[in-house]
């Protein structure tokens, strides 16, 4: 992790902020346990803010820059889901640590676990594809490992 993400650790969550393509704007894409994002989380603390995006330049990667997604997208549409019930208990929760993976980032908050993955979420049937363009969050290990059970080849954290 880098040196101006360090200093993150130990600060509490505040707000939690979803970028979305202009055309998923007021659409509900937020299910128990999962949410599919489109292209960036924005993760805001006590003295600062960081975001999770995939990443054009680095093929199903993902990326994570201090400051304001806003600064780094320029369309799209912001959703506050700070108050979705999903997110209200990592809320005021001290971040414990971030770790990057390919096509992955764990964020460790209070005792819990958040994933957001490069993936996108079918609305009708609720399945879970890989997709290098776009983000979904997980809201504890057993909904991510059972997406990446579909993926015998991808190394598990």
């Amino acid at each position: 992790m880098s040196d101006s993400l360090q200093s993150f650790i130990g600060q509490s969550l505040r707000r939690v902020l979803y970028y979305r393509p202009e055309g998923e704007a007021n659409t509900d894409l937020n299910w128990p346990g999962f949410h599919d994002v489109g292209q960036g989380v924005e993760l805001v603390f006590d003295t600062g803010r960081f975001f999770v995006t995939w990443d054009n330049a680095a093929d199903e990667e993902l990326s994570v820059y201090p400051g304001c997604m806003v600064d780094f997208l320029r369309t799209g549409v912001f959703e506050d889901v700070s108050a979705h019930p999903d997110w209200q208990g990592h809320i005021g929760q001290p971040l414990a640590a971030l770790r990057l993976l390919p096509n992955e980032a764990a964020v460790q908050i209070g005792g819990q676990q958040v994933l957001i993955v490069t993936a996108e979420v079918d609305p009708g049937t609720l399945q879970i594809e890989g997709r290098t363009d776009n983000l979904v969050v997980f809201f504890g290990p057993e909904l991510r490992d059972a997406f990446f059970a579909q993926y015998p080849d991808t190394p598990a954290e």
